[in-house]
């Protein structure tokens, strides 16, 4: 008997699916590696001054946020090491950079096994639940100490930074404001973001360490050294 139409879609769209998680890059082991509950400082509750200020600290970005720093701070909810190609130049991106993309989406792929444990034992709850004050430009699920983006942008700026030195100082303050993005939007505290970059610097040590990891790195460095070199020192070299 054939298949319906309703049947025939969603054999399609579990295939989709699976074909999507067999694509996606693998994260490094970090699993029991990093405890943050034991290495970050707990976040301050509402009631304690330091919560008061992380509030009024959202409130004024709020105030200040244009349709510009609004679509800018959105823009970089997007958790791509591409977003730091302003700072990089032309040839920074992901169809010309395949092993650079390949080594940052394992990166990211493996920041949920450090930080998920970390939110669930906090379970603190974003600004725009804590205060009808907040007006959010979205609403993520989930609880909101420590920052992932805050600690994606920072195990990324140290990697960048690292694959490219020249580049160092923009390519942290990159870092910098892709993750103040998440103040910007109303979505986080900026202790959340603070105590992302250090959950961030603390994964990058750990994973200087994983053989995994210093294979792809330098994978993605030759790659980064052949593509961003001047046009006119490539056509030097050439025969």
């Amino acid at each position: 008997m054939p298949l319906s139409r309703f049947a025939a879609l969603a054999w399609l769209m579990l295939f989709a699916f699976v074909a999507s998680v067999q694509a996606a890059e693998p994260p490094y082991d970090l699993k029991g590696r990093l405890d943050l509950t034991t290495l970050l400082a707990p976040p301050p509750t509402v009631e304690s001054q330091a919560g008061k200020d992380d509030l009024a600290a959202v409130l004024a970005e709020q105030e200040r946020r244009t349709e510009a720093l609004a679509a800018q701070a959105k823009a970089d909810a997007e958790v791509s090491i591409f977003r730091f190609a302003n700072v990089i130049g032309e040839g920074f991106t992901a169809d010309r950079l395949p092993r650079t993309a390949r080594l940052f989406e394992r990166l990211a792929n493996s920041v949920s096994a450090v930080v998920t444990p970390a939110k669930d034992h906090w379970a603190r709850p974003r600004p725009f639940l804590a205060s009808t004050q907040v007006q959010p430009t979205s609403r993520p699920e989930g609880a909101t100490y420590p920052s992932g983006h805050g600690t994606i942008a920072r195990m990324y700026a140290i990697v960048l930074a690292d694959l490219i030195p020249e580049k160092r100082a923009a390519i942290f303050s990159r870092g910098d404001e892709y993750a103040w993005g998440r103040i910007v939007n109303g979505v986080h505290y900026p202790s959340d973001v603070s105590a992302g970059a250090i959950a961030g610097t603390l994964i990058a040590a750990e994973l200087r360490r994983d053989a995994g990891f210093r294979e792809d790195f330098d994978a993605a460095k030759a790659e980064l050294a052949e593509a961003l070199r001047p046009a006119e020192t490539k056509k030097a070299a050439s025969p």
